[in-house]
């Protein structure tokens, strides 16, 4: 590895080291059950765009195990706890669509 290039951590725990996974922010595991939960779950493309921008900014934490999570709001002034059955944000209380939070700890805990 030479000096230019970065690494960091993924969302896993693992120092990403290629380029094309310190690029896309996964390493090839991780990404890979990402495109598999993403494929599989009957979710909207903006809600899984959405859920892949929370993961990659850091805004869900698991705090059972990788049952249920810590999410941060859009705006970042509140947080809701997150499991791929349920979310207790808002829209994941009144809508009949999965909120991206929800959405994004289904593609964590795949």
């Amino acid at each position: 590895m030479t000096a230019t290039q970065t690494t960091t951590k993924c969302i896993c725990g693992r120092t990403l080291r290629a380029a094309k996974s310190v690029a896309r922010g996964y390493g090839p595991r991780c990404f890979a059950k990402i495109q598999k939960a993403a494929k599989v779950a009957p979710f909207k493309p903006a809600a899984i765009e959405k859920a892949q921008e929370l993961i990659a900014d850091g805004g869900i934490l698991p705090i059972r195990g990788r049952r249920v999570f810590r999410v941060v709001s859009s705006d970042g002034a509140a947080t809701y706890l997150a499991a791929p059955q349920a979310c207790n944000c808002a829209a994941g209380l009144k809508s009949k669509h999965a909120c991206y939070h929800r959405v994004a700890a289904t593609l964590l805990a795949a």
